[in-house]
């Protein structure tokens, strides 16, 4: 394993922290684990030359790999599965009342392997299916690595990593793929965008979302680069849209202008947002 410099470490922490907001203060033994192959695959032997390669690098794929490396991609389907049932028992006949939405727009922020977008997909076509009056809906699904985008744009998992969907959700959304794996249904595949995005670069779009799911992302952020999402986050939902984060991610009045709604579950208030 290659070990880490004193100053090369110091390197690291402060460009994850300028251009992601992750904080990696304690992280060092973390970062020689998981950097160690990438280093070797490089043909480098040091971490202080990897970083100059990586910032030589225009394409961006050298920081990409670096990050995916970095950052944990642990997601399951249903995870937090009180969240879904708000979702289906509150948010969604609410939004079905509503003549005023053309489609429903929801956001995926921090998607990782594509369990939670496709959980979201199924919750909506399965209302769709049973009321027959909710509107269309488009998702779109972002997240920081290249690698677990690719992984989630196929939509292909293994009998093992769908274990927490019901057994009529799976005959339902998927089909087999070969002897171990299992394919989304292109009918959910279409109805989601998966794009490449660093959550705290500037949001150059106008796109506003009813619905946004950013759950388990700023966990790993810094105080600032927590309070940069959570602005961007509040300027992306629509009047009346609501905004879904993890339960350890639990934030006070002074931290939000959102109407805390139900555990982890904020409304943007069409009279009362300032």
């Amino acid at each position: 394993m290659i070990r880490l410099k004193e100053e090369e470490f110091a390197e690291i922490v402060e460009y994850m922290r300028q251009n992601y907001g992750i904080n990696l203060e304690k992280k060092k033994t973390l970062i020689e684990c998981r950097m160690s192959k990438e280093l070797e695959s490089q043909g480098v032997t040091t971490f202080g030359r990897y970083m100059e390669l990586l910032k030589k690098d225009k394409s961006g794929l050298t920081a990409s790999n670096m990050v995916s490396r970095l950052t944990t991609n642990y997601t399951y389907f249903m995870r937090e599965p009180a969240h879904f049932t708000i979702l289906r028992d509150h948010i969604l006949p609410e939004f079905s009342k509503s003549s005023s939405r053309g489609f429903l727009n929801v956001w995926c922020a921090g998607c990782s392997t594509g369990e939670e977008c496709y959980t979201i997909a199924m919750i909506l076509q399965d209302y769709r299916d049973r009321t027959g009056n909710l509107l269309n809906y488009r998702i779109l699904a972002t997240d920081i690595s290249g690698q677990v985008l690719e992984k989630a744009g196929k939509g292909i998992y293994t009998a093992k990593e769908m274990e927490g969907l019901q057994a009529e959700w799976k005959n339902k959304y998927f089909r087999s793929a070969d002897a171990k794996t299992f394919s989304v249904e292109e009918r959910l595949k279409q109805n989601i965008r998966f794009q490449n995005q660093n959550l705290l670069s500037p949001y150059m779009g106008t796109e506003q979302f009813d619905l946004i799911f950013c759950r388990n992302v700023m966990i790993y952020f810094d105080k600032k680069a927590k309070e940069t999402l959570v602005r961007k986050l509040e300027a992306s939902l629509k009047p009346g849209g609501y905004l879904v984060i993890g339960h350890a991610e639990l934030l006070n009045r002074g931290e939000i202008k959102l109407e805390p709604v139900f555990p982890a579950v904020y409304k943007k208030n069409r009279e009362k947002q300032r």
